[in-house]
């Protein structure tokens, strides 16, 4: 998808860079997309310590906190598509067939998947910065072959940590389109699996897939976010 294979670009540590790294790296992304998309036996969900309350003779009601916009910190003039759907030409899904953006059943609690969740460096990054979370998946459950992108507005130290991050792990990372595109593919037994990656202007595209993906899915969210300027504009 994208250079070789690929829902703004998006919203530190790493580990050893040396060939074996490099492959471990593989590896773990191979486990975590496969165990997105494939069905597994359920999770006991960690648990979480209870908030303490300041000791106080009356205590104050609390108020939920809105969500917050995707992309609302980002910069100005940065893009901030407002969904998922924003970020697709009509010939990308149509190219993605049966499957479908953001089924029901990926909202699923026990799942607990992310880009960057055997990655503590992406992870950091993507968990300290809006985002927008956009998944293609079989609609009926986990068939072995999705995509998931992580759109991630970042400032200018994150976006420098991840383009050394993935340049350290290995990746190829080239020009692209005023950007900085990286890709990493490999295989096994259940198929293909890799991570596309695109920065530019504060925004960090992450993709990862398995078994899927069409030829220039990266480049057709780029160019929903950044479109090209018509000759003479």
């Amino acid at each position: 998808m994208g250079a070789a294979h690929s829902q703004p670009p998006a919203p530190a540590k790493r580990r050893l860079r040396v060939i074996f790294g490099v492959l471990a790296a593989l590896v773990a992304v191979a486990a975590l997309v496969v165990g997105l998309f494939w069905p597994r036996d359920s999770v006991t969900p960690a648990a979480t310590e209870a908030a303490r309350p300041t000791p106080s003779a009356t205590v104050a009601p609390t108020t939920a906190t809105p969500t917050p916009t995707p992309g609302s910190s980002a910069a100005p003039g940065t893009p901030q598509p407002a969904s998922c759907a924003d970020l697709y030409s009509p010939e990308m899904v149509a190219a993605f067939g049966r499957m479908v953006l953001n089924p029901a059943w990926l909202d699923d609690p026990e799942l607990e998947m992310k880009i960057g969740e055997d990655d503590p460096v992406q992870q950091e990054v993507i968990e300290t910065n809006d985002s927008l979370l956009c998944q293609w998946a079989m609609p009926e459950g986990p068939s072995g072959a999705g995509v998931s992108t992580t759109v991630v507005w970042v400032d200018a130290e994150d976006s420098a940590t991840i383009e050394a991050h993935l340049a350290d792990r290995g990746d190829s990372c080239f020009e692209q389109q005023g950007g900085l595109r990286c890709t990493t593919e490999s295989s096994n037994d259940e198929g293909y699996f890799g991570e596309s990656h695109f920065l530019r202007d504060g925004i960090w595209v992450a993709t990862e897939y398995s078994n899927a993906g069409p030829e220039g899915y990266t480049l057709d969210i780029v160019n929903h976010l950044w479109p090209p300027m018509a000759p003479g504009d």
